[in-house]
């Protein structure tokens, strides 16, 4: 089964769906109830009270690290690329002059939580107005939808190292 679905409907408008399998949220699931349960039966109820804004960070830690995955793919979940009058939208917002965008890039990510190829849309001459298309990618998906993507855009795709 794929991972993401590319659809073009028309010749202004694409759309990309990644899908996510939640029977692999169970693990973490497991692991979050346990360290919680593990918490509350070993600590006695005055020492909760007492360290219960510790006890509430630490959780939210270990969520993020847990639940990462999910949180990514319900970010970044479809993404809909219409073009109108020279202009690009993105989920039916205003992103950008279609000749302020340079190019499909791909580059891998080495990050702590982070590991795997990224796509992104590189827009002239603001950094900060790129849009990340996916996170977490193996390196063939990363370059196929990059690929789609720059020729239902006309762009180039830039590989970065």
């Amino acid at each position: 089964m794929k991972k993401y679905e590319i659809r073009q409907n028309g010749d202004n408008e694409m759309t990309i769906s990644f899908y996510f399998n939640k029977k692999s949220l169970i693990v973490p699931w497991i692991i979050f109830f346990s360290i919680l349960l593990l918490i509350v039966s070993k600590l006695n109820p005055d020492l909760i009270a007492e360290t219960f804004i510790s006890i509430i960070i630490a959780m939210s830690a270990l969520t993020y690290v847990l639940f990462n995955d999910y949180f990514e793919w319900y970010k970044n979940k479809f993404h809909v690329f219409s073009i109108r009058d020279e202009d690009l939208y993105i989920n039916n917002k205003f992103h950008c002059k279609l000749y302020k965008l340079q190019s499909v890039n791909v580059v891998y990510l080495n990050g702590k939580y982070s590991l795997g190829w990224k796509v992104y849309l590189d827009v002239f001459p603001i950094s900060s107005n790129d849009y990340i298309i996916k996170k977490h990618l193996l390196e063939k998906d990363a370059h196929e939808i990059a690929e789609k993507i720059s020729i239902f855009l006309n762009r180039n795709v830039k590989i970065e190292s």
